[in-house]
């Protein structure tokens, strides 16, 4: 056997070295297989402006695939303008990756804001503005900047943050949210005042299944399994929509379930009573008349989320002044809504209630063209409504009288009777 030639020789260790990793079945195989961390951690420290939280996502950094980087919004270098303060998407091939969007609120919100899409099922973080519905895949919160976020084409006083990270918790995506939401409030000097301390917003220690299902046991409910399964609201009884089923209060009778948010926000509230039934859908004695009030909501939105959410009621023609020149009830969904707008301590905020009433008796109707209603019964509910709204402005454990809200202008009904 000839010589090895000088520079192919491997000292002694390391011919030890590779005859023990054989011995263990590991192959060494060439290509882009590992030493990525280092690389990967310090783009992270960088990516997105250096508003993504190290500490909180460090972890998460593959060793394995290399990070790509796509990033624009006006936080970010000259040349990299747009009408986002920051849009950011960090990917580890195959290994999941973090998306960041952060927009001032000088435009819609791009989020339904409705009454029913707050209280969808989805989760909540108290102490947060912001929820994440099962439809949208995604958590956002709201936060504020009293002095106002520069760079923009009118002045703005909110601003949303979007997180999406895969492999996660939930409550990781809103942790990350509210660190970029301070980040940015710092960043821009803009100020928070959506705390007690006026500071910034708190990090969240919990997040808030809304509703969720459990077996008979308490366990996860297998699919399929439709016996012994129970539903828990956390938001049910909240004292701030404690109002709503007290009598003399409101125009209620009988026995009522209350629900609300989670988010003990002062920019949005949102509370419903339903009038009790049983497990058929039956409603408990004494039964409710023909029209009578079965269904009652209140919600508030504050600043930009308020023009937001009267924008989603506006695209769908169910804002003060519409006319759709009918008299005829066609849906058992539909209601009668009283807007109206105040002065709170967030700022300019707009009230919406509204009377869902009692259809039962009139199923048959309904298939066969609608209940016409007469000038008497239209009465009736516009009462109803003015009644709830007058209850949840002075309700004294109630949001607005929280929240300081005084001036109050009605802005007219909508009948909403699709």
């Amino acid at each position: 056997m000839g010589r090895i030639p000088k520079r192919l020789r491997l000292p002694l260790a390391g011919v030890l070295a590779l005859g023990l990793l054989a011995a263990a079945g590991v192959t060494l195989m060439p290509g882009d297989e590992g030493g990525h961390l280092a690389a990967n951690r310090a783009q992270l420290k960088k990516a997105c402006g250096g508003l993504l939280p190290y500490d909180e996502l460090r972890d998460h950094v593959p060793d394995d695939v290399r990070g790509t980087l796509d990033q624009y919004g006006t936080l970010l270098q000259p040349g990299q303008e747009s009408r986002s303060l920051l849009n950011c998407t960090l990917d580890w091939e195959e290994r999941g990756g973090v998306h960041v969007e952060a927009a001032t609120l000088v435009n819609h919100l791009p989020y339904e804001m409705k009454t029913e899409d707050l209280l969808a099922p989805g989760y909540e973080a108290p102490g947060v503005t912001g929820r994440e519905s099962d439809d949208k895949g995604r958590p956002w919160i709201v936060a504020e900047c009293p002095k106002g976020l520069t760079g923009r084409a009118r002045p703005a006083s909110q601003m949303y943050v979007s997180v999406g990270m895969d492999k996660v918790p939930v409550r990781t995506e809103f942790r990350i949210a509210v660190h970029v939401a301070n980040a940015i409030a710092e960043r821009q000097h803009c100020g928070t005042t959506s705390t007690p301390s006026g500071t910034a917003l708190n990090l969240p220690s919990q997040v808030i299944d809304t509703y969720e299902e459990h077996d008979a046991n308490g366990g996860p409910v297998d699919e399929g399994d439709y016996d012994g399964i129970r539903v828990d609201e956390p938001g049910r009884g909240a004292k701030k929509c404690g109002w709503m089923s007290a009598k003399g209060s409101a125009p209620v009778r009988g026995t009522w379930t209350t629900t609300g948010d989670l988010q003990q926000s002062r920019l949005l509230s949102v509370c419903r009573a339903d009038r009790r039934a049983d497990e058929y859908g039956d409603y408990t004695d004494p039964q409710p008349a023909d029209l009578e009030p079965v269904t009652l909501d209140a919600t508030s939105w504050v600043g930009e989320l308020g023009r937001s959410a009267y924008r989603d009621y506006e695209r769908d023609g169910e804002y003060p002044g519409f006319d759709d020149e009918s008299d005829t009830i066609r849906d058992d969904d539909a209601e009668l809504a009283l807007w109206a707008r105040s002065e709170c301590a967030g700022g300019t905020t707009y009230h919406r209630v509204s009377v869902r009433p009692n259809l039962d008796e009139h199923s048959v109707d309904l298939e066969y063209g609608g209940i016409d209603l007469t000038r008497s019964q239209r009465a009736e509910l516009s009462s109803a409504a003015k009644k709830l709204m007058s209850s949840y402005l002075n309700a004294p454990d109630g949001w607005p009288k929280a929240q300081d809200c005084h001036g109050t202008k009605l802005l007219g009904e909508v009948e909403q009777w699709r």
